[in-house]
């Protein structure tokens, strides 16, 4: 399992990365350090004071401009809006760290 509070498990590398907040648990982990973007994938949960979602297919995160992508959403709760696209079949949310909304597709 990895942990951005805890080890990273890299493909043959042992990482060392620390983050105040949000909280990501996965069980693999890509890092694309040129693009600033992480990969988690199975079993992913996320948690910040405002969203927390379980179980997750996986979520992209650009490091950057703090945005997420979530597939294969299946639990998730949120202290704030949440914007549905007509026919949300996809179950796609995208959602920016700091920001009241989600969006789900």
């Amino acid at each position: 399992m990895c942990s951005l509070l805890a080890s990273i498990q890299g493909q043959e590398n042992d990482i060392e990365k620390k983050v105040n907040e949000p909280e990501f648990k996965c069980d693999v982990i890509k890092i694309n350090s040129d693009k600033n973007i992480l990969e988690f994938n199975g079993n992913v949960s996320f948690k910040t004071d405002i969203i927390e979602l379980e179980n997750a297919e996986k979520i992209v995160f650009n490091q950057f401009t703090k945005e997420l992508i979530v597939t294969g959403l299946n639990d998730f709760t949120i202290d704030g809006a949440i914007e549905i696209k007509d026919n949300a079949e996809k179950k796609i949310l995208r959602y920016t760290i700091g920001d009241k909304t989600a969006y789900l597709e």
